[in-house]
C-alpha cells in the first residue's frame, strides 16, 4: 500500500504540479517498469515467459488502467477520481468473491462499507464542484481495469515473470493508443516531472506491482480489495509528514472508519 501510495503522489505531481503531458507520463511510467523488471530478471536470472494467456490478459488489464488513469485524472478533482477509482475497483473485486465463493463472510461485506463511507468522508468535495463524463468514465474504466489486473494476479506461478511480461507487452500496447489518441495542446515537458514520472514507473508501479502479485494469491480478492482504501490515507499522512500539513480532526475520523472497516474485514470470526 505505501508503493502504491508513493505511486499515486508521484503521478499526480507529474501531471498537475509539473505539468506533463499525460502522454508522455503514461510512456515514461510503462517504459520505465518494463526496463527496471528487464534488468531485475536478468541480474536475479529469473525464468522469464512473456507471452502466454494469463500474461497476454494482465497486460491488456494494466494498459488499460494506465491510460485511462493518465488521461482522467487531468479533468476531474483528485477526491473525486479517487473514489470513482477505488469504488469501481471494489465492486470488481467483490464481484469476483462472490461468483468464486458464492458466499462472502458478512464481515467482509460490513467491512468494505465502512471502510469506504470513511474514505468517502474524507474525499468528498466541501464546496460545489462539476463531474467531468468523460474522465469519469475514462476513470471507472481505469478501476475496473485494476480490479482485474488484481483478480488475474491470483494465477500468476511467478509474480516477478508474470509482471514484467505485463509492463513489456504493455508498454508498445501503450505507445499504440498515445498514436490514436488526439493531442491538441502540444507536448509539455518537465525534467523534474519526467524524473518523477520514471521513479513511478520504475519503484513504485514496477517493483510495487510484482509485490503485489506475490501477496494477491495468499489473501482472498475481499480483503486485497478492501486493504487498497487504505492508499489514500497513506498519500495524505504524507503530505502532513512531508508537507507539514495540519492533522485534522476529519482526517483522524476517516482514518478510525476506513482502518477500522479493514480490520473487520480482515478479521476471521471463530
Amino acid at each position: 500500500m505505501l508503493a502504491f501510495s508513493g505511486n499515486a503522489l508521484l503521478t499526480r505531481a507529474a501531471l498537475a504540479s509539473y505539468n506533463m503531458d499525460p502522454e508522455l507520463v503514461l510512456l515514461l511510467r510503462v517504459s520505465a517498469g518494463a526496463i527496471t523488471l528487464l534488468l531485475v530478471c536478468y541480474l536475479r536470472k529469473y525464468s522469464l515467459k512473456i507471452f502466454s494467456n494469463l500474461h497476454l490478459k494482465t497486460a491488456a488489464a494494466l494498459s488499460l488502467y494506465l491510460v485511462g488513469f493518465s488521461y482522467a485524472f487531468t479533468g476531474l478533482e483528485t477526491g473525486i477520481g479517487v473514489l470513482i477509482q477505488f469504488g469501481v475497483v471494489q465492486l470488481v473485486m467483490f464481484a469476483s468473491s462472490f461468483h468464486s465463493d458464492r458466499q462472502v463472510p458478512k464481515n467482509k461485506s460490513i467491512g468494505a462499507i465502512i471502510a469506504f463511507t470513511g474514505l468517502i468522508y474524507l474525499l468528498w468535495p466541501s464546496g460545489d464542484f462539476t463531474l467531468d463524463m468523460k474522465s469519469s468514465v475514462l476513470m471507472a474504466i481505469a478501476g475496473m481495469a485494476w480490479g482485474i489486473y488484481s483478480i488475474l494476479g491470483k494465477n500468476a506461478e511467478s509474480a516477478i515473470s508474470a509482471t514484467t511480461a505485463s509492463f513489456l507487452i504493455s508498454t508498445p500496447i501503450c505507445l499504440i493508443f498515445i498514436l490514436l489518441l488526439p493531442n491538441n495542446t502540444g507536448f509539455s515537458w518537465s525534467n523534474t516531472g519526467a524524473l518523477l514520472a520514471i521513479c513511478s514507473g520504475a519503484i513504485t508501479s514496477g517493483i510495487g506491482y510484482a509485490l503485489w502479485y506475490f501477496i494477491l494469491p495468499k489473501i482472498p480478492s475481499s480483503n486485497a480489495a478492501v486493504s487498497q482504501l487504505s492508499v489514500p490515507l497513506i498519500s495524505a499522512a504524507g503530505g502532513m509528514i512531508f508537507m507539514h500539513e495540519l492533522i485534522s480532526l476529519k482526517f483522524v475520523l476517516s482514518c478510525a472508519l476506513v482502518l477500522g472497516g479493514i480490520a473487520i474485514t480482515i478479521w476471521k470470526p471463530e
